[in-house]
Protein backbone atom coordinates (compact mmCIF):
# COMPACT_ATOMS: atom_id res chain seq x y z
CA UNK A 1 0.00 0.00 0.00
CA UNK A 2 2.83 2.34 0.85
CA UNK A 3 4.53 1.52 -2.42
CA UNK A 4 1.32 2.25 -4.31
CA UNK A 5 0.88 5.58 -2.55
CA UNK A 6 4.49 6.53 -3.17
CA UNK A 7 4.16 5.77 -6.88
CA UNK A 8 0.92 7.63 -6.98
CA UNK A 9 2.49 10.65 -5.33
CA UNK A 10 5.39 10.49 -7.76
CA UNK A 11 2.93 10.40 -10.63
CA UNK A 12 1.11 13.42 -9.25
CA UNK A 13 4.42 15.19 -8.72
CA UNK A 14 5.49 14.72 -12.34
CA UNK A 15 2.16 15.84 -13.75
CA UNK A 16 1.82 18.87 -11.47
CA UNK A 17 2.19 22.38 -12.91
CA UNK A 18 5.49 24.19 -12.44
CA UNK A 19 4.28 26.27 -9.48
CA UNK A 20 3.62 23.07 -7.50
CA UNK A 21 6.99 21.52 -8.35
CA UNK A 22 9.64 21.76 -5.66
CA UNK A 23 13.38 22.24 -5.65
CA UNK A 24 15.47 22.52 -8.77
CA UNK A 25 12.70 21.24 -11.04
CA UNK A 26 10.60 24.30 -10.25
CA UNK A 27 13.54 26.65 -10.91
CA UNK A 28 14.31 24.93 -14.21
CA UNK A 29 10.67 25.13 -15.29
CA UNK A 30 10.53 28.87 -14.52
CA UNK A 31 13.87 29.39 -16.24
CA UNK A 32 12.63 27.61 -19.37
CA UNK A 33 9.50 29.76 -19.44
CA UNK A 34 11.54 32.96 -19.24
CA UNK A 35 13.88 31.62 -21.92
CA UNK A 36 10.94 31.12 -24.25
CA UNK A 37 9.58 34.59 -23.47
CA UNK A 38 12.93 36.27 -24.14
CA UNK A 39 13.38 34.22 -27.31
CA UNK A 40 10.07 35.41 -28.75
CA UNK A 41 10.79 39.00 -27.69
CA UNK A 42 14.18 38.88 -29.39
CA UNK A 43 12.71 37.25 -32.49
CA UNK A 44 9.97 39.89 -32.64
CA UNK A 45 12.56 42.68 -32.40
CA UNK A 46 14.69 41.21 -35.20
CA UNK A 47 11.66 40.69 -37.45
CA UNK A 48 10.44 44.24 -36.73
CA UNK A 49 13.87 45.74 -37.49
CA UNK A 50 14.16 43.70 -40.69
CA UNK A 51 10.71 44.78 -41.89
CA UNK A 52 11.41 48.42 -41.02
CA UNK A 53 14.75 48.28 -42.83
CA UNK A 54 13.14 46.86 -45.96
CA UNK A 55 10.30 49.39 -45.67
CA UNK A 56 12.79 52.25 -45.45
CA UNK A 57 14.74 50.94 -48.46
CA UNK A 58 11.62 50.66 -50.59
CA UNK A 59 10.45 54.16 -49.61
CA UNK A 60 13.82 55.65 -50.48
CA UNK A 61 13.66 54.07 -53.93
CA UNK A 62 9.99 54.18 -54.93
CA UNK A 63 7.96 56.61 -52.77
CA UNK A 64 7.83 60.03 -54.45
CA UNK A 65 6.31 61.72 -51.36
CA UNK A 66 9.51 61.02 -49.42
CA UNK A 67 11.92 62.02 -52.19
CA UNK A 68 15.12 63.49 -50.79
CA UNK A 69 16.81 66.61 -52.08
CA UNK A 70 19.92 68.00 -50.42
CA UNK A 71 19.09 71.58 -51.42
CA UNK A 72 17.37 73.67 -48.74
CA UNK A 73 13.66 74.10 -49.43
CA UNK A 74 13.49 71.08 -51.74
CA UNK A 75 12.19 67.52 -51.37
CA UNK A 76 10.84 66.24 -48.06
CA UNK A 77 11.93 68.32 -45.06
CA UNK A 78 11.50 68.24 -41.30
CA UNK A 79 11.60 71.37 -39.18
CA UNK A 80 9.44 73.88 -37.34
CA UNK A 81 6.27 75.15 -38.98
CA UNK A 82 6.76 78.28 -41.08
CA UNK A 83 6.83 81.42 -38.90
CA UNK A 84 7.58 79.59 -35.63
CA UNK A 85 11.13 80.93 -35.16
CA UNK A 86 11.54 83.28 -38.08
CA UNK A 87 14.81 81.53 -38.92
CA UNK A 88 14.97 80.21 -42.48
CA UNK A 89 17.35 77.45 -41.36
CA UNK A 90 14.76 75.98 -38.96
CA UNK A 91 11.31 76.91 -40.34
CA UNK A 92 10.34 74.66 -43.24
CA UNK A 93 9.23 76.41 -46.43
CA UNK A 94 9.64 75.59 -50.10
CA UNK A 95 12.17 77.22 -52.36
CA UNK A 96 10.51 79.58 -54.84
CA UNK A 97 11.70 77.62 -57.88
CA UNK A 98 10.89 74.10 -56.62
CA UNK A 99 7.51 72.42 -57.08
CA UNK A 100 8.10 69.01 -55.44
CA UNK A 101 8.08 69.83 -51.74
CA UNK A 102 6.65 68.09 -48.66
CA UNK A 103 7.02 68.79 -44.95
CA UNK A 104 6.29 67.08 -41.67
CA UNK A 105 6.58 68.87 -38.36
CA UNK A 106 4.74 66.55 -35.94
CA UNK A 107 4.47 62.83 -35.31
CA UNK A 108 2.35 61.26 -38.01
CA UNK A 109 1.82 57.97 -39.83
CA UNK A 110 1.32 59.87 -43.08
CA UNK A 111 4.72 58.71 -44.35
CA UNK A 112 4.50 55.19 -42.93
CA UNK A 113 5.82 53.44 -39.80
CA UNK A 114 9.52 53.84 -40.64
CA UNK A 115 9.22 57.63 -40.52
CA UNK A 116 6.84 57.54 -37.56
CA UNK A 117 8.88 55.23 -35.32
CA UNK A 118 12.46 55.94 -36.42
CA UNK A 119 12.89 59.17 -38.40
CA UNK A 120 10.57 61.45 -36.43
CA UNK A 121 12.04 60.80 -32.92
CA UNK A 122 15.60 61.34 -34.19
CA UNK A 123 14.62 64.42 -36.23
CA UNK A 124 12.66 65.86 -33.29
CA UNK A 125 15.65 65.52 -30.96
CA UNK A 126 18.22 66.91 -33.40
CA UNK A 127 16.08 69.89 -34.47
CA UNK A 128 15.30 70.97 -30.90
CA UNK A 129 18.86 70.45 -29.68
CA UNK A 130 20.29 72.38 -32.61
CA UNK A 131 17.90 75.27 -32.02
CA UNK A 132 18.93 75.47 -28.35
CA UNK A 133 22.60 75.51 -29.39
CA UNK A 134 22.15 77.55 -32.59
CA UNK A 135 24.84 80.06 -31.56
CA UNK A 136 27.60 77.42 -31.53
CA UNK A 137 30.34 78.15 -34.03
CA UNK A 138 30.86 76.38 -37.33
CA UNK A 139 28.18 73.70 -37.17
CA UNK A 140 29.59 72.23 -33.95
CA UNK A 141 26.02 72.05 -32.59
CA UNK A 142 25.16 69.71 -35.46
CA UNK A 143 28.26 67.66 -34.72
CA UNK A 144 27.33 67.47 -31.04
CA UNK A 145 23.72 66.49 -31.80
CA UNK A 146 24.88 63.66 -34.08
CA UNK A 147 27.28 62.52 -31.36
CA UNK A 148 24.50 62.38 -28.76
CA UNK A 149 22.29 60.53 -31.25
CA UNK A 150 25.19 58.11 -31.75
CA UNK A 151 25.41 57.47 -27.99
CA UNK A 152 21.66 56.82 -27.84
CA UNK A 153 21.72 54.40 -30.78
CA UNK A 154 24.92 52.60 -29.76
CA UNK A 155 23.75 52.44 -26.16
CA UNK A 156 20.48 50.79 -27.20
CA UNK A 157 22.37 48.21 -29.30
CA UNK A 158 25.25 47.72 -26.84
CA UNK A 159 23.99 44.33 -25.63
CA UNK A 160 23.97 42.99 -29.17
CA UNK A 161 27.46 44.29 -29.94
CA UNK A 162 28.77 42.75 -26.70
CA UNK A 163 27.18 39.47 -27.64
CA UNK A 164 28.84 39.59 -31.05
CA UNK A 165 32.23 40.36 -29.46
CA UNK A 166 32.02 37.55 -26.90
CA UNK A 167 30.81 35.19 -29.62
CA UNK A 168 33.90 35.97 -31.72
CA UNK A 169 36.07 35.49 -28.64
CA UNK A 170 34.62 32.03 -28.06
CA UNK A 171 35.32 31.20 -31.68
CA UNK A 172 38.97 32.10 -31.16
CA UNK A 173 39.14 30.07 -27.96
CA UNK A 174 37.96 26.86 -29.65
CA UNK A 175 40.12 27.47 -32.71
CA UNK A 176 42.77 24.98 -31.60
CA UNK A 177 40.13 22.31 -31.03
CA UNK A 178 38.75 22.83 -34.53
CA UNK A 179 42.28 22.51 -35.83
CA UNK A 180 42.68 19.20 -33.98
CA UNK A 181 39.47 17.85 -35.49
CA UNK A 182 40.56 18.90 -38.98
CA UNK A 183 43.94 17.22 -38.51
CA UNK A 184 42.26 14.10 -37.18
CA UNK A 185 40.27 13.63 -40.39
CA UNK A 186 42.82 15.18 -42.74
CA UNK A 187 43.55 12.03 -44.71
CA UNK A 188 40.11 10.44 -44.35
CA UNK A 189 37.89 11.26 -47.34
CA UNK A 190 35.15 8.61 -47.07
CA UNK A 191 31.56 9.61 -46.39
CA UNK A 192 31.45 8.23 -42.84
CA UNK A 193 34.62 10.10 -41.83
CA UNK A 194 33.30 13.38 -43.23
CA UNK A 195 30.06 12.78 -41.37
CA UNK A 196 31.91 12.14 -38.11
CA UNK A 197 34.03 15.24 -38.62
CA UNK A 198 30.94 17.39 -39.12
CA UNK A 199 29.32 15.80 -36.07
CA UNK A 200 32.34 16.57 -33.85
CA UNK A 201 32.53 20.21 -35.03
CA UNK A 202 28.79 20.67 -34.57
CA UNK A 203 28.96 19.12 -31.13
CA UNK A 204 31.86 21.45 -30.24
CA UNK A 205 29.81 24.47 -31.30
CA UNK A 206 26.83 23.22 -29.33
CA UNK A 207 28.88 22.55 -26.21
CA UNK A 208 30.34 26.07 -26.31
CA UNK A 209 26.96 27.62 -27.24
CA UNK A 210 28.21 29.00 -30.53
CA UNK A 211 25.54 29.76 -33.10
CA UNK A 212 26.49 29.82 -36.80
CA UNK A 213 24.34 32.85 -37.62
CA UNK A 214 25.15 34.91 -34.51
CA UNK A 215 27.61 37.06 -36.50
CA UNK A 216 24.76 38.19 -38.79
CA UNK A 217 22.49 39.40 -35.99
CA UNK A 218 24.07 42.85 -35.91
CA UNK A 219 23.36 43.28 -39.62
CA UNK A 220 19.64 43.36 -38.84
CA UNK A 221 20.25 46.57 -36.89
CA UNK A 222 22.91 48.08 -39.16
CA UNK A 223 20.57 48.56 -42.12
CA UNK A 224 17.82 50.59 -40.37
CA UNK A 225 20.44 52.58 -38.44
CA UNK A 226 22.18 53.59 -41.67
CA UNK A 227 18.82 54.53 -43.23
CA UNK A 228 17.95 56.66 -40.19
CA UNK A 229 21.19 58.66 -40.45
CA UNK A 230 20.97 58.90 -44.24
CA UNK A 231 17.43 60.31 -44.08
CA UNK A 232 18.17 62.59 -41.11
CA UNK A 233 21.00 64.28 -43.02
CA UNK A 234 18.83 64.64 -46.13
CA UNK A 235 15.55 65.89 -44.65
CA UNK A 236 16.23 67.74 -41.37
CA UNK A 237 16.44 71.35 -42.47
CA UNK A 238 18.92 72.68 -39.87
CA UNK A 239 21.29 69.78 -40.64
CA UNK A 240 21.07 70.48 -44.38
CA UNK A 241 22.02 74.12 -43.74
CA UNK A 242 25.00 73.34 -41.45
CA UNK A 243 28.63 73.65 -42.53
CA UNK A 244 31.13 71.95 -40.23
CA UNK A 245 34.00 74.27 -39.23
CA UNK A 246 32.75 76.49 -42.09
CA UNK A 247 34.46 74.04 -44.47
CA UNK A 248 32.35 70.91 -45.07
CA UNK A 249 28.62 71.12 -45.71
CA UNK A 250 26.66 68.32 -44.01
CA UNK A 251 24.40 67.99 -47.05
CA UNK A 252 27.14 68.03 -49.71
CA UNK A 253 28.25 64.89 -51.51
CA UNK A 254 32.07 64.68 -51.08
CA UNK A 255 32.65 62.93 -54.41
CA UNK A 256 30.56 65.42 -56.37
CA UNK A 257 32.17 68.38 -54.61
CA UNK A 258 35.67 67.03 -55.27
CA UNK A 259 35.24 66.51 -59.01
CA UNK A 260 32.65 69.12 -59.94
CA UNK A 261 33.80 72.03 -57.79
CA UNK A 262 37.48 71.22 -57.31
CA UNK A 263 38.78 74.64 -58.33
CA UNK A 264 36.04 76.44 -56.36
CA UNK A 265 36.93 74.90 -52.99
CA UNK A 266 35.81 71.31 -53.63
CA UNK A 267 39.37 70.08 -53.04
CA UNK A 268 38.84 70.37 -49.25
CA UNK A 269 36.50 67.35 -49.43
CA UNK A 270 39.49 65.18 -50.35
CA UNK A 271 40.73 65.58 -46.77
CA UNK A 272 37.23 64.77 -45.51
CA UNK A 273 37.22 61.46 -47.43
CA UNK A 274 40.71 60.57 -46.20
CA UNK A 275 39.82 61.24 -42.55
CA UNK A 276 36.49 59.39 -42.61
CA UNK A 277 37.72 56.34 -44.54
CA UNK A 278 40.82 56.19 -42.35
CA UNK A 279 38.53 56.03 -39.31
CA UNK A 280 36.35 53.32 -40.87
CA UNK A 281 39.38 51.23 -41.76
CA UNK A 282 40.86 51.33 -38.28
CA UNK A 283 37.55 50.75 -36.50
CA UNK A 284 37.32 47.38 -38.28
CA UNK A 285 41.02 46.50 -38.16
CA UNK A 286 41.68 47.34 -34.49
CA UNK A 287 39.54 44.42 -33.17
CA UNK A 288 41.53 42.02 -35.40
CA UNK A 289 44.85 43.43 -34.17
CA UNK A 290 43.78 43.22 -30.53
CA UNK A 291 42.49 39.67 -30.97
CA UNK A 292 45.82 38.65 -32.51
CA UNK A 293 47.60 40.21 -29.56
CA UNK A 294 45.45 38.29 -27.07
CA UNK A 295 46.34 35.02 -28.78
CA UNK A 296 49.94 35.84 -29.74
CA UNK A 297 51.19 32.78 -27.83
CA UNK A 298 48.69 30.41 -29.44
CA UNK A 299 50.56 28.27 -31.97
CA UNK A 300 47.30 27.22 -33.59
CA UNK A 301 46.54 30.69 -34.93
CA UNK A 302 48.30 29.87 -38.19
CA UNK A 303 47.50 26.16 -38.37
CA UNK A 304 45.06 24.18 -40.49
CA UNK A 305 41.96 25.20 -38.57
CA UNK A 306 41.93 28.75 -39.92
CA UNK A 307 39.45 28.34 -42.77
CA UNK A 308 36.46 29.77 -40.92
CA UNK A 309 38.48 32.62 -39.45
CA UNK A 310 40.07 33.53 -42.76
CA UNK A 311 36.58 33.75 -44.21
CA UNK A 312 35.63 36.08 -41.36
CA UNK A 313 38.62 38.30 -42.22
CA UNK A 314 37.61 38.35 -45.89
CA UNK A 315 34.05 39.29 -44.92
CA UNK A 316 35.33 42.13 -42.73
CA UNK A 317 37.60 43.42 -45.51
CA UNK A 318 34.67 43.41 -47.92
CA UNK A 319 32.65 45.31 -45.31
CA UNK A 320 35.45 47.92 -45.09
CA UNK A 321 35.30 48.48 -48.87
CA UNK A 322 31.48 48.70 -48.84
CA UNK A 323 31.48 51.21 -45.98
CA UNK A 324 34.08 53.35 -47.74
CA UNK A 325 31.97 53.38 -50.90
CA UNK A 326 28.89 54.34 -48.88
CA UNK A 327 30.80 57.27 -47.36
CA UNK A 328 31.99 58.42 -50.79
CA UNK A 329 28.51 58.44 -52.36
CA UNK A 330 26.55 59.72 -49.32
CA UNK A 331 26.17 63.24 -47.91
CA UNK A 332 28.98 64.41 -45.62
CA UNK A 333 26.70 64.18 -42.60
CA UNK A 334 26.53 60.40 -43.02
CA UNK A 335 30.31 60.20 -43.19
CA UNK A 336 30.66 62.38 -40.09
CA UNK A 337 28.29 60.12 -38.16
CA UNK A 338 30.17 56.96 -39.18
CA UNK A 339 33.49 58.62 -38.28
CA UNK A 340 32.14 59.32 -34.79
CA UNK A 341 30.85 55.76 -34.70
CA UNK A 342 34.29 54.43 -35.64
CA UNK A 343 35.87 56.33 -32.71
CA UNK A 344 33.24 54.81 -30.41
CA UNK A 345 33.97 51.33 -31.82
CA UNK A 346 37.73 51.67 -31.30
CA UNK A 347 37.23 52.78 -27.68
CA UNK A 348 34.78 49.93 -27.06
CA UNK A 349 37.13 47.38 -28.64
CA UNK A 350 40.03 48.53 -26.47
CA UNK A 351 37.99 48.35 -23.24
CA UNK A 352 36.70 44.88 -24.13
CA UNK A 353 40.26 43.84 -24.97
CA UNK A 354 41.36 44.75 -21.43
CA UNK A 355 38.40 42.89 -19.92
CA UNK A 356 39.04 39.78 -22.01
CA UNK A 357 42.75 39.81 -21.18
CA UNK A 358 41.98 39.96 -17.49
CA UNK A 359 39.45 37.15 -17.81
CA UNK A 360 41.94 35.06 -19.74
CA UNK A 361 44.72 35.52 -17.18
CA UNK A 362 42.42 34.63 -14.28
CA UNK A 363 40.82 31.73 -16.21
CA UNK A 364 37.35 33.02 -15.41
CA UNK A 365 34.24 32.13 -17.34
CA UNK A 366 32.03 34.71 -19.01
CA UNK A 367 29.96 36.45 -16.37
CA UNK A 368 27.29 37.58 -18.82
CA UNK A 369 24.90 35.08 -20.33
CA UNK A 370 23.22 35.83 -23.66
CA UNK A 371 21.49 32.47 -24.11
CA UNK A 372 17.90 33.75 -24.20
Amino acid sequence: MQIFNRNKNETNFVSSPFWQVGGNSKKNAIKNIFKQIFFFIKLSIFVFMLVMGLWGCSQTSFDATTSQNLNIGCGLEYGYQFGTTGDYNFDVQAASNFSQYSTFTDWSMAYGPFYAFFIWPAAFFITNFMYLTRNYWGGTNTLLSLFILLLIIRGSTLLLSLKSTFHNEKMLEIKSKISQINNKYKDLKDFKSRQMKQYEITNLYKKNKIKPFAAFQQMFLTMPIFLIIYRIVGIVRPVKSSVLFNIWSFSANPLTETFSNFSRGGWVYIFFLIIVMFGQFFSLKIPQILAKKRYSNNSNLSSDGNGLFNKTKITQNIFIVVMCLIVVFSPCGVGIYWFLSSIFSVAQSYMLHKILLRRKHTNKKFKISFDF
